[in-house]
């Protein structure tokens, strides 16, 4: 059975990072994961362009047949999320455990 694959991020997502990030994410949904769970307790940016970064990880979660979830999100990463009506695609947990057996 396929194991999760867990991604820590740090820092900003934004024009300067996303192609990085992009890279790591796509590193990590290699191989085929159950899960891309992405530890956001060091992020504290997204912008726009990091927005695109994980809707385009959500949909090739979706495309693999793997769950995508975030966990340890700041409230204003998660209001963001929220109002940009993404909350739902990019699911949010309190921690790593939760975000494992979600």
């Amino acid at each position: 059975m396929a194991q999760p694959s867990i991604l820590e991020l740090v820092g900003r997502i934004d024009n300067v990072t996303s192609a990085a990030v992009d890279s790591r994410i796509n590193a990590a949904l290699d191989g085929t994961p159950s899960a891309l769970v992405i530890d956001f307790a060091g992020i504290t940016f997204v912008s726009s362009v990091g927005l695109r970064v994980l809707l385009m990880a959500a949909k090739r979660c979706q495309k693999q047949n793997a769950r995508l979830a975030l966990y340890a999100v700041s409230p204003q990463i998660a209001e963001l999320f929220s109002l940009s009506g993404l909350k739902t695609i990019l699911p949010t947990y309190p921690d790593q455990a939760a975000a494992l057996t979600a």
